[in-house]
């Protein structure tokens, strides 16, 4: 997704938002369905006259579609956020590359910023959240969808990332969050199944980068910095439009910085070629150290956000086998087609794993041909959902529906382009191929969401 291709329908905003209605079904939804489907985007592109520089500038919106066990209403609002509502009473954009230069002052000033929430979602004890990249957490009514309070769950020392992960086994949810400064620094925090949130530590980072994942084991917090360089100076003074904050360096090389959970404040720091990656898959402990399942750009970008990079070599998927012993990592490539956004069983997270669900691209000479895929890394299979031409998949979300690694529904948020609205396609995880077991759809088109899960009924 990219500013210069801000034609896209995908790209503008929500044409309509609305609570909770009833959804046309085709098909036949499984009676064991049930729950609420959460979805997190840039909502607003365009605010009092003026367009953004890019997705990562907008104000959210949260979709969500709630199943019954045969029928599904949804809902799609904005995320209004004490900064959106301090804007909307301005009459004017405040804190991002379209606010003046002296609203940018004020707000850097302040160190103040507006919990966008237009990233991910985050289910945690019963409440939802709207994440983002720099902010803290965005608390959402998860019956309503309308926005309450943001929250620093009264841990959160600035910023708490758009990508928390479970690790399955210790029944913990970990994250990290950035702070720009004379150095940056990597707080790392703890959010139990049960009880409260707590601070981990703080380590500082090797230069001023952008950090937008991480992934978690039973024994690591693995944390990514990559060859991409900052200019604080611009970003404190509002000097420059968000694209063109973050720099390209490969002759820094990647870092993958490898904390214990046992002792937060001795990192061990592997080098690495120059490489990039927006989404990790999972990762899990053998023999001498993790293994770290990725989807590997060549370089950066954010002119593609939201969807598989336009031109160029694609990402892959690609495991990473780091020796805590030597230092040494050893690549391997896991897959041949080009994919991001992984997905998989919600049990294995932090554990080895042999199934993976992603969003794929297989690149012909005449077009691409976008499809949700069934990875398998043990037996080197695959089968694939291939999406009707002029449709856009987005990242799949697994609904388990028991212990096998593929024993799930697959729910995946889809524009059709042909009809300029957006359906939720519910799939079988063991028999992708066969497509959709039944559709659910808005009267609407949804703009391109990132990141989402799943809140089973109780």
């Amino acid at each position: 997704m990219s500013s210069k291709n801000a034609v896209s329908p995908l790209l503008r905003s929500v044409s309509r938002p609305h609570g909770f209605e009833p959804l046309r079904v085709e098909g036949r939804l499984p009676e064991s369905l049930r729950g609420t489907l959460f979805r997190a985007g840039p909502g607003l592109f365009e605010r009092f006259g003026a367009s953004l520089s890019h997705a990562f500038e907008a104000d959210g919106a949260i979709t969500a579609v709630r199943f019954d066990g045969g029928g599904a209403q949804g809902a799609c609002r904005i995320v209004e956020s004490a900064g959106y509502r301090e804007e909307e009473a301005a009459g004017r954009f405040l804190y991002n590359s379209a606010a003046s230069w002296l609203d940018r002052m004020r707000a850097a000033r302040k160190n103040s910023a507006k919990s966008t929430g237009n990233t991910s979602t985050f289910l945690w004890q019963d409440r939802l959240f709207a994440l983002m990249e720099g902010g803290l957490l965005q608390e959402m009514d998860p019956g309503t969808l309308n926005t309450l309070e943001a929250t620093d769950l009264d841990v959160v020392s600035g910023a708490f990332s758009a990508h928390p992960h479970r690790v399955a086994s210790l029944r913990t949810t970990f994250n990290f969050g950035v702070r720009y400064g004379p150095k940056m620094l990597i707080d790392l925090y703890a959010l139990p199944d049960e009880g409260g949130a707590s601070k981990l530590g703080t380590i500082e980072a090797p230069w001023q980068s952008m950090m937008h994942d991480f992934i978690a084991t039973e024994r690591h917090l693995i944390l990514f910095v990559g060859p991409v360089k900052l200019n604080l100076l611009r970003a404190m003074l509002g000097l420059a439009d968000f694209t063109k904050l973050f720099q390209w360096k490969p002759e820094l090389g990647a870092r993958l910085i490898v904390v214990p959970l046992d002792d937060i404040q001795s990192p061990r720091t592997f080098e690495l070629d120059a490489f990039w990656t927006w989404h990790f898959a999972n990762a899990f402990e053998e023999g001498d150290g993790p293994c770290v399942d990725l989807c590997r750009y060549p370089e950066f970008s954010l002119s593609d956000i939201g969807e598989l990079e336009e031109s160029g070599p694609p990402p892959l998927l690609t495991r990473l086998h780091l020796d805590m012993s030597t230092g040494k990592t050893r690549e391997t490539k896991l897959f041949d087609v080009p994919c991001d956004f992984p997905q998989l069983h919600p049990r294995m997270h932090g554990a080895r794993y042999g199934t993976l669900f992603a969003q794929t691209e297989r690149r012909g000479t005449d077009r691409k041909y976008p499809g949700i895929t069934r990875i398998g890394l043990e037996r080197g299979d695959s089968a694939e959902w291939a999406v009707p031409a002029g449709h856009v998949p987005s990242e799949p979300v697994l609904v388990p529906r028991g212990e096998a690694e593929d024993d799930a529904f697959v729910l995946d948020l889809v524009y059709d382009s042909t009809s300029d609205h957006s359906y939720v396609a519910v799939l079988d995880g063991q028999h992708l191929e066969d497509g959709p077991v039944a559709t659910v759809h808005f009267d609407h088109a949804i703009p391109v969401t990132f990141h989402g899960g799943f809140s089973a009924a109780r």
